[in-house]
């Protein structure tokens, strides 16, 4: 196992000096390109257009992934800035008893008692529990500081997050509207291409014209042939139905002019045959 993986690292580092000492790292990065830019020329349009259509569509996955925390954000910052408002109306109405507490202890004269609560207290017990609240007083206000900047915080990172959102979506529609484009001029690129620059094949537009044309002619010669037919037949035929004009034939004429020689011939007549 030991030296399967000493002859594999072997292999690597050789190639890899290889690549670096020769042009061979060149070679293969201008092959790969080529290689890349061909398999993409050799995709169909429709194809194309099909396929950026599905990872548009894609993105309103990713939209809808940023619903949830997006939201979670906002009902987190809702209800931080709600807890600092209570604890601000708190902070001022403890505000308000520590100044008139104070007013009191101030305006007391010595062996006075200050009443609070139905229980008497001397100016110093009071003025200690003064000081107390005043301490708490002061943390509460560093604390409702601290989240006032943890919520303006929050609100930046709810803003950014919203504002990516708004582009994301703006440039999923906007893809849109381009593949839209795209995909109409493609429509009138075929549609010109009709005629043009698409090779299609011929034959049959010829044949069938080749066809029609001997067809034609092959009518005609019939035609013609049964025109020469019938005027055959009209001069060779015995039309019975028909009266026929013939000259008849006057035996005694003949007779008499072989045996008179030339003496006048009688003249001929005409009959009808029926």
């Amino acid at each position: 196992m030991k030296k399967t993986i000493a002859l594999v690292a072997a292999a690597v580092l050789a190639v890899v000096v290889v690549a670096k000492t020769t042009h061979m790292g060149s070679y293969l990065g201008t092959l790969c390109h080529k290689a890349k830019a061909s398999f993409k020329d050799s995709v169909p349009t429709e194809f194309d257009i099909e396929r950026i259509d599905r990872e548009i569509a894609g993105l309103d996955q990713k939209l809808k992934d940023m619903y949830l925390p997006i939201a979670e954000h906002q009902v987190g910052v809702n209800n931080l800035r709600k807890d600092i408002e209570k604890r601000e109306v708190a902070l001022k109405e403890r505000k308000e008893v520590l100044l008139a507490a104070t007013a009191n202890v101030k305006t007391a004269k010595k062996g006075d008692k200050l009443t609070y609560g139905g229980k008497p207290y001397t100016v110093e017990q009071v003025t200690k529990r003064i000081s107390l609240e005043f301490d708490q007083y002061k943390r509460q206000e560093a604390f409702i500081a601290a989240e006032r900047k943890r919520l303006d915080a929050r609100e930046a990172t709810l803003q950014a997050a919203q504002e990516q959102y708004q582009a994301f979506l703006g440039k999923r529609d906007e893809f849109r509207v381009q593949l839209a484009q795209l995909r109409a001029e493609h429509e009138v690129n075929k549609l010109n291409a009709v005629g043009t620059d698409v090779d299609f094949d011929a034959t049959p537009l010829a044949a069938i014209g080749q066809s029609l044309e001997e067809l034609k002619n092959r009518i005609e010669v019939q035609a013609k042939t049964l025109e020469l037919r019938n005027n055959f037949t009209v001069v060779n035929g015995i039309q019975l139905n028909q009266p026929q004009q013939t000259a008849a034939v006057d035996l005694d004429a003949i007779q008499a002019h072989l045996e008179q020689g030339n003496a006048p011939a009688k003249a001929t007549s005409t009959a009808s045959s029926k």
